[in-house]
């Protein structure tokens, strides 16, 4: 983008200040900039993005729903957990006995 290129960051319509930015100007003038920001959240979350320049602006939002802790809990995300482990160790498994049959 521009070298006027900013980023505004809203939570829940509030600007945040939290945010962490990195910015390397590439070979051909451009300026490739990055950001983002580290939040926990306990309840539903709007956030917002917007890269602000001279040439125009642009605004990313993403919705975060917190479930209730009741509706899936610790155990169902373990179990959840452990059948996606156990599915990619049985295709390691299976890739490795291709490797060894070629």
């Amino acid at each position: 983008g521009p070298d006027d290129s900013y980023f505004v960051w809203r939570k829940n319509g509030q600007k945040m200040v939290c945010i962490t930015e990195q910015s390397h100007v590439l070979f051909d003038g451009r300026l490739h900039v990055l950001s983002w920001v580290k939040d926990s959240v306990s309840q539903n979350t709007e956030y917002k993005c917007s890269f602000i320049s001279k040439v125009g602006n642009t605004t990313s939002e993403v919705f975060i729903t917190v479930e209730d802790k009741g509706s899936l809990g610790q155990d169902g995300w373990a179990k959840e957990f452990d059948t996606w482990r156990s599915a990619i160790s049985e295709h390691d498994k299976m890739m490795q006995n291709w490797k060894k049959s070629w």
